[in-house]
């Protein structure tokens, strides 16, 4: 984002035609990860980050939800290689755990999973943004069934944070709901998700990768697979494979592009749920996540320092 004036000024390297983006000091970025309003620099999302870009370097300092064992790599180039000269330190100071307001009772999935056995479970949810045609809900139905995993799915059909009003039995096929009767659960509307992960039950996570999502996922050490859907998604996705905290399929692409078919889904399910390396690794980023904001640890200390640097004597 921060490069990004640069790049769009240089349209003879930065347009279709491309296959990666080459920024000085830092490893390239396959173009097929950028969101593809990046190429036009009158649309408003990317006029927006060009005129946010160019105000980056009037700030001391940028925090940022992650910790440093997590974005090692990324976080020494910017900050000691400097591959944007005029860009802040980037201060590292999570993983950020949300304000949690305690309820009264379950939810009805909370009394479901209390039923399932340890790690039996994947959760499936493309956040509050991104809804899933009904093509590619009937294919995720297919590779649901046929994993035969326990799991519980946030299904979302309407776009953009609107409430779906249609009952399941009005986008899932009987022949499904009925084979799935006893294995599985799904909620319409919002979910606490952080609830979910946290739960002795989730073995696995189908996730478009929203960074909320991939911090969520690191506290609890939960497996990821990835399945970007739009934005900085495949960035995120690329970070979650390097760091050990699940798989990514990148043949599906953006999951908009083209039906992802139920015998794929199946595959990468079992995968997620049957490899004990990939569990293993998640586990290390849990561990590695919760020592960064203990007293002492790397995020600890960066907010730390922070505070100390803007508290104003009386």
């Amino acid at each position: 984002m921060a490069y990004t004036p640069v790049l769009t000024s240089n349209p003879t390297e930065f347009n279709n035609a491309s296959t990666e983006v080459k920024i000085p000091g830092s490893p390239p970025i396959a173009m097929s990860s950028l969101p593809p309003a990046l190429l036009d620099p009158n649309h408003i999302f990317t006029s927006c980050i060009i005129v946010n870009a160019q105000a980056l370097p009037g700030a001391e300092g940028i925090l940022m939800n992650t910790f440093e064992w997590f974005h090692a790599s990324i976080l020494s180039a910017l900050n000691k290689d400097r591959v944007i000269a005029s860009l802040p330190p980037i201060l590292p100071i999570g993983p950020l755990e949300s304000y949690h307001i305690p309820q009264d009772g379950d939810h009805f999935y909370q009394s479901w999973l209390k039923n399932q056995p340890s790690e039996s479970v994947v959760y499936i949810s493309f956040g509050n943004r991104t809804g899933m045609s009904r093509d590619q809900v009937r294919e995720l139905e297919k590779g649901l069934e046929n994993a035969q995993w326990r799991f519980c799915w946030n299904l979302k059909t309407t776009k953009v944070d609107k409430d779906d009003c249609e009952d399941v039995t009005d986008i899932l096929s009987d022949t499904f709901l009925k084979g799935t009767k006893n294995k599985g659960v799904i909620i319409r509307g919002w979910a606490d998700q952080q609830e979910i992960l946290a739960h002795p039950a989730i073995g696995g996570f189908m996730s478009h990768c929203g960074w909320n999502s991939v911090m969520e996922a690191a506290w609890q050490g939960v497996p990821i697979l990835a399945w970007p859907q739009h934005g900085d998604q495949k960035l995120n996705a690329k970070v979650v494979e390097e760091a050990g905290l699940g798989l990514w399929e990148r043949d599906w692409d953006w999951g908009v592009d083209r039906i992802v078919k139920g015998e794929e889904i199946e595959r990468k399910i079992v995968e997620l749920m049957t490899d004990e390396k990939v569990r293993e690794r998640a586990r290390k980023v849990r561990e590695e996540a919760r020592k960064a904001v203990e007293s002492g640890g790397s995020s600890d200390r960066v907010i730390n320092n922070v505070i100390n640097s803007v508290m104003v004597p009386f």
